[in-house]
């Protein structure tokens, strides 16, 4: 009998071992070795399909991060590296752990020299690079530049569902430039890939959104406009007594809006933020962990004017997907360089503003209205 089971494991073995010569030999090996990969990153969430399709047939590396690593909430993380082609950084949160992850919802690069706008087509997310700033008449969205190009998209579940939702982010580098607009919904295909297939394989029943076509560019930090004109995220503010210019983004189903006033000389006065769903939770807990419910936007505080000491105010309103958080801050600039102030607007202009930016944003979002002060 042990003769019959080890003549029967020396023969599988010898068959394994034939099939992957044959694979060599026959040039397949790589591919086959670069499926298995594909279709095992992220925890098996990824469409091999679509990321081939983006980033093209050359050899696969996958790095998978490790949950402990990646704290709780962290549903699956990995990079995956085509020879030649790019790289896709890939990011599935668990938006009921929203503030008490490692990662934060993407809300624009770092430093924020460019706003992302609203992904669109059915789909509640963020589409936003980090241009690098060449000379006048250049595209700052050369190829060369736009190696952080993100799509972020959360996905609320549907009711009767064990988890309440997830956010999908990420980060692609091609060497493509943003500037043809063909080239744009490649950024956001694993994205969208991703996102239907988490919702189907975790039993979320999210509602999905459309195939993207079209996506606007980021918006650069210095893309001013009249804010008497402003159409998008500043549409409605009135103007003030050093304030007169805007920055803005076209206004969509974005789960994080901003929308930045300055003066005539350029210098920023105010940013206004609207927040919702798991961002609105996250900016709750992070603001109460620097100070008290008096200074800080609480759940418990619905709305605040911002004093003479303070740097900001707020104002909440209910929605489909939780408390959405609308606040008004005082930038940098006019908060630490006391050269680059110049005479204040008045409080009562401020409220102006934060109630026409608030009462847009949520009428848009199907809020209700927001708590006024």
């Amino acid at each position: 009998m042990r003769r019959i089971i080890l003549w029967a494991v020396t023969a599988l073995v010898a068959a394994a071992v034939g099939v992957v010569v044959y694979l060599e030999l026959h040039g397949d090996f790589q591919r086959w070795r670069d499926e298995a990969a594909l279709d095992s990153a992220c925890d098996g969430l990824l469409d091999r399909n679509v990321v081939r399709g983006v980033l093209g047939p050359g050899s696969v590396e996958v790095e998978e991060e490790d949950e402990d690593r990646g704290g709780e909430g962290l549903v699956a993380a990995c990079e995956v590296r085509v020879d030649g082609s790019g790289t896709v950084d890939i990011r599935i949160l668990d938006t009921a752990y929203a503030g008490r992850t490692l990662d934060s919802f993407y809300a624009g690069p770092p430093g924020a020299h460019a706003l992302p706008v609203p992904v669109g087509h059915g789909w509640t997310g963020l589409f936003g690079a980090d241009p690098v700033l060449v000379g006048d008449g250049e595209d700052p969205f050369r190829a060369d530049d736009a190696e952080d190009v993100t799509t972020s998209l959360v996905l609320e579940c549907a009711k009767g569902s064990s988890v309440k939702g997830f956010s999908v982010t990420v980060e692609t580098t091609l060497g493509k430039t943003l500037d043809d607009p063909a080239n744009r919904p490649e950024f956001a295909k694993i994205a969208t890939s991703t996102a239907a297939k988490a919702s189907k394989a975790r039993d979320c029943g999210a509602e999905l959104g459309k195939p993207v076509r079209r996506l606007g560019l980021p918006v650069n930090e210095d893309e001013y406009k009249p804010l008497d004109t402003a159409d998008g995220t500043c549409s409605g503010i009135p103007t003030g007594q050093g304030v007169s210019i805007a920055t803005e983004t076209k206004r969509g189903h974005a789960p994080y809006e901003i929308c930045r006033l300055a003066g005539a000389d350029l210098n920023k006065r105010y940013s206004l933020l609207a927040e919702y769903g798991p961002y609105a939770q996250e900016a709750f807990i992070d603001y109460q962990e620097y100070g008290a419910e008096e200074e800080f936007p609480s759940p418990d505080v619905p709305a605040r004017d911002r004093d003479a000491d303070g740097r900001s105010s707020w104002t909440t309103a209910k929605c489909p997907d939780g408390l959405a958080l609308f606040t008004l801050q005082l930038t940098s600039e006019q908060d630490d360089n006391p050269k680059k102030r110049v005479s204040s607007p008045g409080l009562a202009y401020e409220r102006a503003a934060l109630r026409a930016f608030a009462e847009r944003s949520a009428k848009a979002h199907g809020c209700s209205a927001p708590v006024q002060p």
